[in-house]
């Protein structure tokens, strides 16, 4: 989105939100800033920052004010006290600037109005709503259509006609799932799902151009601060619970499905699976909440909705395993025994066959995973920065030997995030095996009686599972008096008296840099 004055003789430059931001950073500075500086107050890379002081430098010059880089010092407005105000008081006056979206802004809302449209869209309707040419409608459609077509949709355009998304209903909300959600390759969302206020749209309070009125009325059909309460419903009838993530993720979906059947576009479901989702227990509970959503819907579609609720309630993510979960399906509970088995072998550690912990944090991602890919429901990408594949190398390896598994045995494809998860998991309970076992250690801790307890007290209550053989002077230190130890702990610099036996130097008081050191060697 940019803001271009209005209201003088001349033709003035536009400014975009971000070019906006960082000329109310320079003109609230008291001092210079650095580029370095201004990119991290707007989150943009130098480079970027370097770019979009530009047009700053034009609009201030056409408002007899004068911006200089100086290197080694930073970036700063030149004028008067007075001046400044002013040009702070235009800048944050919204009437005096025209709204002009972006390109990713407009591909977002020419998706979403697509998505939702229940009739073609006429191109003269894009382009009075969004104030752009014929031109630049076609440049934004040629960018949205791969994303729908991700979706099993088609943009289909002919003259005359307009331009419509062609697909099923379950392909339609789950595109429009995904997009609301933020989860899309244009630009920054516009929209976001918080807990406690729902959906949130931020450009709902600058409905300068039309299609951002439209898109607030549009907005205003899917009350998904409703849904979180039906959500709430069904975790106490199913009696667990779901991640704070998909609480978010399953109160869009069925806010989104309330509107769409709502309004008699409805889900088409297979016999087959409407037959097996009915003999499961959450069909039940799918019922029960689809009572509380709508009152009056076709008999004849009420089926196949229920069917839509059941099968996102049965893909949301858990907090935790629940009960009668491996009920469902006797190639999960033979999936999961396999899979703790594998994990055993792995890590050379039998007694992780039987962790219980582990077991439910599979059955809670699995079985989900299974899920999503059974009925072709989007959900919301897991969280992944790469950095876990370094960090717990044998883990991740280990996981990804697992998601090979998981695919030979069920056909499903584990995304990287749930890859992740699975690493994550692993590590927590290999952490838990070993902090279960004892492990004989001295320590070595010449400053006295006083600081010998106060260091062993902490290690006791920080770390149950040491075995303190004793506290033991540099003098007192030998082959014999460690025969039976397997790490020594001291306060001071120290050579092992036998090869190989770990030293680990602390400070007396332990230290948080101690404490994972200590636990890094325990895990």
């Amino acid at each position: 989105m940019s803001l271009s004055s209005k209201g003088a003789n001349r033709a003035m430059v536009s400014l975009t939100m971000q070019q906006k931001d960082l000329l109310n950073q320079l003109l609230t500075a008291s001092k210079p800033l650095a580029i370095a500086q201004l990119a991290q107050q707007t989150n943009l890379s130098s480079r970027q920052v370097n770019y979009r002081l530009k047009p700053v430098k034009t609009w201030l010059a056409q408002h007899d004010a004068t911006l200089t880089a100086t290197p080694g010092v930073g970036v700063e407005v030149n004028c008067t006290p007075i001046q400044r105000q002013h040009l702070l008081q235009e800048l944050n006056t919204s009437t005096n600037f025209q709204l002009i979206l972006t390109a990713g802004q407009r591909q977002q809302l020419f998706g979403l109005h697509l998505l939702a449209a229940s009739e073609p869209l006429i191109l003269n309707w894009l382009q009075y709503n969004a104030a752009v040419s014929r031109t630049t409608i076609f440049k934004d459609l040629d960018v949205v259509e791969p994303w729908l077509e991700s979706f099993g949709l088609n943009l289909l355009r002919k003259p005359n006609y307009g331009v419509e998304c062609h697909g099923s209903e379950l392909q339609r909300r789950q595109g429009l799932t995904a997009l609301l959600w933020g989860d899309i390759p244009f630009d920054e969302p516009l929209l976001e799902m918080r807990h406690g206020t729902g959906l949130s749209f931020t450009l709902a309070d600058t409905p300068a151009l039309p299609i951002i009125q439209q898109t607030n009325k549009l907005l205003q059909q899917w009350d998904t601060r409703a849904a979180f309460g039906w959500v709430a419903h069904a975790e106490a009838q199913l009696g667990g619970r779901f991640t704070d993530d998909a609480v978010l993720h399953l109160a869009l979906a069925l806010a989104i499905q309330a509107e769409r059947a709502g309004h008699g576009h409805y889900l088409e479901v297979k016999p087959d699976l409407l037959a097996w989702l009915q003999a499961q227990k959450v069909w039940s509970v799918a019922t029960d909440v689809a009572n509380r959503i709508w009152l009056d819907l076709s008999p004849a579609s009420l089926p196949s909705e229920i069917a839509g609720i059941a099968m996102h309630l049965l893909a949301g993510l858990r907090d935790q395993s629940w009960p009668g979960e491996l009920e469902i399906d006797p190639l999960f509970t033979e999936l999961i025994d396999l899979l703790m088995a594998e994990v055993a072998q792995a890590f050379a550690t039998p007694e992780l066959r039987y962790d219980t912990p582990l077991r439910d944090g599979l059955v809670a991602h699995v079985i989900p995973a299974f899920m999503r890919q059974r009925f072709g429901l989007w959900s919301p990408p897991t969280w992944t920065d790469g950095s876990l594949s370094h960090q717990y190398q044998r883990e991740y390896h280990i996981a990804q030997e697992l998601a090979l598994l998981i695919t030979e045995r069920s056909g499903v494809v584990l995304p990287a995030g749930e890859i992740a998860t699975l690493a994550l998991l692993l590590r927590a309970a290999f952490v838990r095996e070993s902090a279960s076992r004892p492990h004989r250690v001295f320590i070595i801790c010449p400053s006295g009686m006083a600081t010998a307890q106060l260091l062993v007290a902490r290690l006791k209550a920080r770390f149950p599972s040491l075995e303190i053989m004793g506290v033991l002077s540099l003098r007192q230190l030998s082959v014999e008096q460690v025969a039976d130890a397997q790490m020594l702990i001291s306060t001071v610099p120290v050579q092992p008296p036998r090869p190989g036996l770990p030293v680990i130097q602390v400070h007396p008081l332990l230290t948080p840099e101690d404490i994972e050191t200590i636990t890094n060697w325990l895990t």
